[in-house]
């Protein structure tokens, strides 16, 4: 006080910052402007359509609903290492390709940004794994296979979501982290190659390849009599310690990711 007049000093207001929830819809509206939905929808157009084409190709010689899974799982490991990639990529991509990561720091936290667009990517990856799980059970029923049984479609389900996520968080790891956006493309594409031809490699080999565990994961294996050149698919019990393995592995990726990119200078 000087000269009776009370000086009072007061601090400016900080914005509150948006809570996970609106930051996961911003996301949303931010990955609409690159039609990511209409990309999902193409993909999974083009995986249903190789797998309907395989699934009638054989619904003469048998209905066994093993034969749909197995089938699955080959196209899985083709189509589905290359669409979590781009949807990694492109919820990622729209900062790096506008350089607003300070602008959008100012507002958010590292760590918050890094968790919203990673459970973006989960939530899309569940939708799309969903509709694929349900669209092949339809064209199963379509075909005259026998119903697949509650269990292996949860299985399956699970089963595809991990290896999605596993793959996503990899791929968002190097999209916010590497300078060169290209990378992750390339990476998706390396994993979607390397998916088709890790069936046919060595277990040792196939363990160090994310998109392998999309057949490696598989309740169904196959099983050939030379002397009659049949097929027989056969059923094997879950491989949890895989799930497992993923489960952890991707939690690792995430936390090592998550601390590399709060500390990261943009």
């Amino acid at each position: 006080m000087a000269g009776g007049t009370i000086v009072v000093r007061t601090t400016p207001a900080v914005a509150p910052r948006p809570g996970m929830v609106r930051q996961v819809l911003l996301e949303f509206r931010k990955s609409r402007r690159r039609h990511l939905w209409l990309i999902c929808a193409a993909m999974l157009a083009v995986l249903l359509l190789w797998f309907g084409y395989q699934a009638a190709h054989q619904s003469e010689a048998t209905t066994d609903y093993r034969r749909l899974l197995f089938a699955l799982s080959v196209v899985n490991a083709v189509i589905l290492p290359l669409l979590s990639a781009v949807v990694a990529s492109t919820v990622c991509d729209i900062e790096n390709r506008a350089n607003m990561w300070k602008e959008l720091l100012t507002m958010e936290r590292p760590r918050d940004l890094f968790c919203a667009k990673w459970l973006t990517c989960a939530l899309v990856l569940a939708t799309v794994t969903t509709v694929e799980v349900a669209a092949a059970c339809a064209i199963g029923a379509i075909l005259g296979y026998r119903p697949i049984p509650a269990n292996q479609i949860a299985t399956l389900w699970i089963s595809t979501l991990a290896v999605c996520l596993f793959v996503a968080t990899v791929i968002e790891c190097l999209c916010l982290l590497v300078a060169n956006q290209f990378l992750p493309l390339v990476a998706g594409v390396a994993l979607s190659f390397l998916g088709l031809f890790s069936m046919y490699l060595p277990p040792v080999v196939s363990a160090f390849i994310p998109s392998s565990y999309y057949g490696a994961m598989s309740t169904v294996r196959i099983s050939m009599d030379a002397a009659t050149g049949t097929v027989a698919y056969n059923t094997v019990p879950w491989p949890v310690g895989y799930l497992v393995a993923i489960v952890l592995i991707t939690a690792v990726i995430f936390a090592l990711s998550l601390r590399a990119f709060t500390r990261k200078e943009l």
